[in-house]
């Protein structure tokens, strides 16, 4: 929401707190709500109780705000974060113009496993980087999105 980053990547994403709370994890088969009372965000409260805390604190909310050129990745059977967290945010920047490129990996999970993957992932991260903190020449897939 500042321009205070020159770029940001976000792998994996949860980017709507009360999207994610009615999720069903599709490998355990269990709700995610059970992770908003003592794990990473300690909401302590439903969004049933406290609908401005979940608005608040999801980036979804906010990216009308965003400055920042956004590299997002997604494994595309990530059974830990729905893709759709990601695939939502994505749309989001491309309606509202912002600078914004999505990588979804067919058949990986949260983490990648493939090497050929992990080493495309990382070879876009530099890329991306060197671009937008070096002034370097874009790279195609940067200049022009991927498809």
């Amino acid at each position: 929401q500042t321009p205070v980053f020159a770029a940001a990547i976000a792998g994996g994403a949860i980017t709507d707190l009360n999207s994610f709370y009615h999720t069903i994890n599709s490998s355990s088969g269990r709700s995610e709500m059970w992770r908003f009372g003592t794990e990473q965000w300690s909401m302590r409260k439903t969004p049933y109780e406290a609908p401005d805390s979940y608005l608040s604190n999801s980036p979804l909310t906010h990216v009308k705000q965003l400055q920042t050129p956004l590299l997002l990745w997604a494994g595309k059977n990530d059974w830990q974060v729905d893709t759709h967290q990601s695939l939502e945010f994505y749309l989001a920047l491309r309606r509202l113009g912002k600078k914004g490129i999505m990588l979804l990996y067919p058949n990986e999970m949260h983490s990648l496993s493939n090497p050929v993957n992990q080493t495309d992932l990382t070879d876009r991260i530099l890329q991306w980087f060197d671009f937008f903190l070096k002034g370097n020449k874009p790279e195609d897939w940067i200049e022009k999105g991927i498809q």
